[in-house]
Formats: C-alpha cells, sequence, structure tokens
C-alpha cells in the first residue's frame, strides 16, 4: 500500500512539473480566427524568463515592417476577429493595435479583445497584438486585407 502512495506521489509530481511547462523560453503564441477560418500569425520582439532558461529577441521593425510582404488573410468587412492564447500560460494582460499599412499610423488600441472587429473599410491592414505574463512579454503581428 505505501508503495502505491509513494508511486502515486511521485506520478503527481512529475505531472505538476511538466505542467507548469519549466523548458517553454518563448511567449506562447495567439490563435487568430476569423470568421472560422485561422490567421497566420507573425512572432516579434520578445522577452521570456523559463524555469531553466530564458530568451530575448529584438525584431527590429514596427508591426507593419514584421509582415511586409507576406500574404494577407482576405476579410469582409466587419468580420469579428478572435484571439485565444490556448498553450501554455494565460497573459495577464493583452492589447491589440490595428495599424494602416498605406500610411503606417495606429488607427485604434483595443483593450477588450473579447469584442474586436475587422474595419468597415478596405484596405490593407496590420494587427499588432501585445501580452503581458509574469514570464515576459511577447508582440506578434498578422496582416489583412478587407476586400
Amino acid at each position: 500500500m505505501k508503495r502505491f502512495l509513494f508511486i502515486g506521489l511521485i506520478a503527481i509530481a512529475v505531472g505538476w512539473f511538466f505542467l507548469l511547462d519549466p523548458f517553454r523560453h518563448q511567449p506562447p503564441e495567439p490563435t487568430v480566427i476569423i470568421e472560422n477560418r485561422e490567421v497566420k500569425v507573425y512572432r516579434g520582439t520578445y522577452s521570456w524568463s523559463g524555469m531553466f532558461r530564458g530568451e530575448t529577441a529584438d525584431a527590429k521593425a514596427e508591426a507593419v515592417d514584421l509582415v511586409k510582404g507576406d500574404s494577407s488573410t482576405r476579410t469582409n468587412p466587419d468580420d469579428r476577429l478572435t484571439i485565444r492564447f490556448e498553450d501554455g500560460p494565460a497573459p495577464k494582460s493583452v492589447a491589440i493595435v490595428l495599424w494602416s499599412v498605406k500610411d503606417h499610423k495606429k488607427m485604434k488600441t483595443y483593450k477588450k479583445i473579447e469584442r474586436v472587429t475587422v474595419p468597415s473599410t478596405p484596405g490593407k491592414y496590420v494587427y499588432q497584438i501585445k501580452a503581458d505574463w509574469k514570464e515576459g512579454n511577447g508582440d506578434f503581428a498578422f496582416p489583412i486585407d478587407v476586400k
């Protein structure tokens, strides 16, 4: 009986250890969905301190330049945008910045990510996602083309 209790405790400890994801050295990437289609997200600047390893990377580019030359996801005006962090720890805070590709200007900042819709005006845009965790922070970007 003591033997099974000891093995059970060891199994729980090992499971808990890997649940904490101690080997992660980059922030979790968000999953972005626009009207049931997954969107490719690009990682920008980040800093992360894991249990065994940390890493800092500087993209040295604004969000618009980070995705320059990559294909944009085509969307319809006012399509709904969903952003989730499914792998790893949940972020403490998330902000989304909408950029105009045409003039490289910030158009809008969203503090609440539950209700984000793409612009109603046709054009090319980039969304920048800024997320903070207790382990660090990360910037991500993805381009869209509103038709």
